[in-house]
């Protein structure tokens, strides 16, 4: 391989993973300026709730159609046409006079994200060895978190500095800049790289049925739904106003704080992959994290610990044990077929976003119908009590979690085979 090669396919892989960094970091930004968007559209808990989840209803059933359309038309268009959906998105967001404006905007950034994650997998698979794919996907993955990390953190600290509208603009500017530099420079092969055909519609459909009969795949896909909607319900939205109003955080710090549950998936997830690897048992590491992720909910939302260096260690220690639902995703492809794996995932992935965005919900439905009245600076303002109850519904989802995963037949593991020579 020449060397002009080499450099510009570590060029493009990097362009598809900033995209994937770009989807993180937009799907989380509600979070670090909810009191922004409270006083703004004069809302409470119950439409928030819907505003950040409108991301995931559309995220959700795009996860069936988007290894289709990429096998199909490519990383370069779709990636091209995704990133500027979600920069135009941003922009819109950023200038919505209405609440029902701001809905739209979140669908569609959550419909162009959709190809994110997907197009660096593409990226990785077409343009690497698969000798190194797993590791190329595992790094993306990582550097994927990171844009919740900075979602958080580091876009309060913006917020803070220039208000929420002017800041959200300027993301949706950069996604415009991404998207034009994809198209610029992003291509689907090598030249040398002979053209794949796009699998046949009735294969996709039939590997779908399959997968859907095997109960294995609703086993792990419904513990996994359980297991991830904390990350989607309390890191990706109600950790940094459960902070700020009744820690008495400020923005950043609560922010900084809800951003630890992704850099403890980040560092989490590559050790316990490993250590699955070599003990050839997932389900105990999964059972082992679930009872720990349970064990951490716990203690931060219903203990009178306040001091913000434990809040923030009990956070990365819970995104630690999170990071356990990755595992979950292994044994999707392993306790299928080789030909309807793809489909099991494609409905893993599905079933989790899905319900996510429904929890999501929930629990701002239910911090509306127990407010008091109480503002703060024209922001609806909970008690504890308040965001005690509607949390509850994080240990019952990791509790009945952990019911299904004990379901859960692993597949015994094949005898190692020699490595190549």
């Amino acid at each position: 391989m020449s060397r002009h090669i080499h450099i510009r396919r570590w060029i493009i892989w990097g362009l598809a993973v900033a995209f994937y960094f770009y989807e993180y970091f937009i799907r989380v930004a509600p979070s670090a300026m909810a009191n922004d968007l409270f006083r703004s559209f004069n809302i409470g808990a119950g439409i928030l709730g819907i505003i950040s989840a409108s991301y995931f209803y559309a995220y959700a059933p795009m996860q069936l159609p988007v290894g289709v359309l990429m096998d199909r038309y490519g990383a370069r268009k779709l990636l091209t046409i995704a990133t500027l959906v979600c920069g135009v998105a941003t922009l819109l967001f950023g200038i919505a006079p209405a609440v029902w404006v701001t809905i739209i905007a979140r669908l569609f950034m959550g419909a162009g994200s959709a190809f994110a994650f997907i197009g660096m997998i593409y990226i990785s698979s077409h343009w690497f060895d698969k000798s190194i794919l797993a590791r190329l996907i595992g790094v993306g993955n990582s550097i994927g978190m990171l844009g919740a990390v900075f979602g958080e953190g580091f876009f309060a600290e913006l917020i803070s500095a220039f208000n929420w509208r002017p800041t959200t603009l300027g993301l949706g500017l950069a996604g415009l800049v991404l998207g034009f530099t994809i198209f610029l420079i992003v291509r689907n092969d090598p030249k040398s790289m002979e053209k794949k055909e796009p699998k046949k519609s009735h294969h996709i459909l039939r590997s779908m049925k399959l997968a859907c009969m095997n109960k294995q795949t609703w086993y792990n896909g419904i513990s996994v739904m359980l297991f991830y909607s904390s990350i989607v319900c309390f890191g990706g939205l109600w950790a940094i106003p459960f902070f700020q109003q009744t820690y008495g955080f400020s923005n950043e710090t609560a922010s900084f704080a809800a951003s630890m549950i992704y850099l403890g998936i980040v560092v989490g997830g590559p050790i316990l992959g490993h250590y699955s690897d070599v003990t050839k048992n997932r389900k105990k590491w999964l059972l082992g994290t679930i009872i720990l992720s349970l064990i951490f909910c716990v203690l931060i939302i219903y203990t009178p610990i306040r001091d913000p260096f434990w809040v923030i260690t009990l956070m990365f220690l819970f995104g630690v044990s999170l990071s356990g639902q990755l595992l979950n995703y292994c044994l999707s492809i392993e306790l299928n077929t080789h030909d309807t794996k793809g489909a099991a995932l494609a409905i893993t992935n599905c079933l989790v976003f899905i319900t996510g965005s429904l929890v999501q919900t929930a629990i701002g439905f239910i911090l509306s119908k127990l407010w008091t009245g109480a503002t703060i600076d024209g922001a609806p303002q909970y008690s504890l009590e308040n965001y005690r109850v509607a949390l509850s519904i994080l240990p019952i989802t990791l509790i009945l979690a952990f019911f299904f995963a004990l379901r859960i037949k692993e597949k015994k593991a094949s005898k190692p085979r020699a490595p190549a020579k």
